[in-house]
């Protein structure tokens, strides 16, 4: 299972107090490690951390949840250097999947809406920001995850490394985790 670091930002820096977007915690990943950046700055106020992306992607893959909400949200992030994207369909009103993919061959996610789920196809995979524990809550949120991890990718946010085992019973293609927690999950997904 692949365990991928990831940086939280929000108001232009990251949004862990423990670590500071200094490139030197990036030092610590080899230039073939893909980064998620998960940007609340994009997210919420649509205001994506792009300059960041072109710095931290000049040494490293990145792959960014900015929240895009049209095309033009969808190129100005891979411009900044992103190799993968993720899509929130809250917030891209009118999703068309064979749009995006006449523009890039890039990697496409999108990040799986329980509480109405309406996915379409043409995506490399899906991402869950959802508990283990709130997914085990419901039955149709078990039933959403097995369904899809049948045939697609799937990349869960995780903060527990006595987890693992969860997701490798569903077959997860891998586990995006806090960067300072890197090292502990990697270490256990052995």
């Amino acid at each position: 299972m692949e365990v991928i670091p990831l940086i939280k930002m929000k108001d232009r820096k990251t949004a862990d107090k423990k670590i500071v977007l200094s490139y030197d915690i990036l030092k610590e990943f080899d230039e073939n490690q893909i980064i998620y950046i998960l940007d609340h700055d994009g997210i919420k106020k649509n205001k994506p951390n792009l300059c960041t992306f072109q710095k931290v992607s000049k040494n490293h893959y990145i792959w960014v949840d900015t929240g895009p909400r049209n095309i033009g949200d969808v190129v100005d992030a891979f411009m900044a250097g992103a190799t993968a994207i993720t899509i929130r369909e809250e917030l891209f009103k009118k999703l068309d999947v064979a749009s995006i993919r006449e523009i890039t061959e890039n990697s496409i996610y999108l990040n799986i809406d329980f509480e109405k789920p309406q996915y379409t196809h043409g995506f490399d995979g899906f991402t869950i920001f959802k508990e283990k524990e709130e997914i085990e809550s419901s039955i149709d949120h078990v039933n959403l995850v097995k369904k899809l991890t049948l045939k697609n990718k799937i990349y869960s946010y995780e903060t527990n490394p006595l987890n693992l085992s969860y997701w490798k019973k569903y077959n997860a293609a891998g586990l995006l985790v806090d960067v300072h927690k890197y090292q502990e999950f990697k270490q256990n997904a052995l």
